[in-house]
């Protein structure tokens, strides 16, 4: 006979990430001639030497920032799709203001204005879509996946149309002062300050889910709506708050890559970001705790896959492969089980 199980939370995690471990093992043992030297590229490389660790933790960065938002969308119960078009606009908002600033100016005031600008333009890309769920009852995912493919091919217009650098010959804007630059950590790598700031959000969201009244019916609207409306809690706005809220985070996302070691806005800079964002939510499971360590491990199965795309001429296409597994044993919440029949 056979029935289903449901697996723990803590289980599923364990064995998506065994899996993907494993998975990635035998992808290299069929795509590489050299088996072992790809391995090697894959799992320990990263952590060679200060250049290549510094840009593995480089990488998770926006990966921690933009998993909290849609971590925040998740626990509102809507599924921010969007987050492509809002790392892009909240880069391009960021960008052209850093542009547009006297490089008199206080480099603090720099980071903070472009960090603002960031994600205002993500939150109302965000809000837009919670607005329409709130008012139209219009699916906040279907909303946000059109908004996004809107706003990149926007976005692509402006980066190779009026804000193009005409001194150079790639899809880019002009480059950023690298006095408004935000100061790097682990030189050569490309890791700066900015991982205080994913670190700082993880602490201050985690205290606010758990200890504060908007914390708290924020997750009742999530958990119950039904019963959220008949407590007196104001559904709709929590709902439209937490697209914004998710939009604006990864309008920041966006915002730091430029004002980063990039220092530019380039034409498809996020390459996959906001869907890899979404694997470090699922991965931590609605926890705020579990985002640093989900957006480690995704991070980690980039960098793995980049060393062997160089080393070994794997097709980077892996961490594509590798992350759809990864995420499809992490939404699996029974596994059949046989039993025995008794005699």
């Amino acid at each position: 006979m056979h029935s289903e199980r449901e697996l723990p939370a803590g289980a599923r995690i364990a064995l998506a990430v065994a899996l993907s471990i494993a998975l990635a093992a035998a992808v290299l043992a069929l795509f590489t001639k050299d088996f072992s030297p790809a391995l090697g590229q894959f799992f320990f490389e990263p952590f060679a030497n200060r250049y290549f660790f510094g840009n593995y933790i480089a990488d998770s960065v926006p990966l921690m920032i933009a998993g909290l938002g849609v971590l925040i969308a998740f626990r509102s119960r809507n599924f921010n799709l969007g987050g492509e078009g809002q790392i892009y606009a909240g880069a391009i908002a960021a960008g052209m203001l850093a542009l547009s600033l006297p490089e008199r100016i206080p480099p603090a005031q720099a980071w903070l204005f472009a960090a603002l600008a960031g994600m205002v333009a993500g939150g109302l890309i965000g809000a837009l879509s919670g607005i329409l769920k709130a008012l139209w009852h219009v699916s906040e995912m279907i909303s946000s996946f059109l908004i996004s493919a809107i706003v990149l091919n926007v976005g692509d217009y402006l980066i190779t149309g009026p804000f193009q650098d005409p001194a150079s010959n790639f899809q880019t804007t002009r480059q950023i002062s690298s006095q408004l630059l935000l100061p790097r950590i682990l030189a050569p790598s490309k890791l700066d300050i900015s991982v205080f700031i994913g670190l700082a959000l993880i602490a201050v969201l985690a205290i606010m889910s758990k200890h504060t009244r908007p914390g708290f019916e924020l997750r009742v609207c999530g958990e119950n709506e039904e019963f959220a409306r008949y407590c007196g809690i104001p559904v709709a706005l929590y709902q439209s708050a937490a697209m914004a809220i998710s939009g604006a985070l990864y309008g920041l996302a966006g915002a730091l890559i430029v004002m980063g070691p990039q220092a530019r806005v380039m034409r498809g800079f996020s390459s996959g970001l906001g869907w890899s964002a979404i694997s470090v939510a699922l991965l931590a499971q609605s926890s705020e705790a579990g985002i640093l360590p989900s957006a480690l491990f995704i991070a980690y199965l980039k960098a793995g896959s980049d060393h062997v795309m160089i080393g070994s001429g794997v097709p980077s296409e892996i961490i594509s492969i590798l992350q759809a597994a990864a995420m499809f044993f992490i939404t699996a919440r029974h596994f059949p089980v046989r039993k025995r029949r008794r005699p």
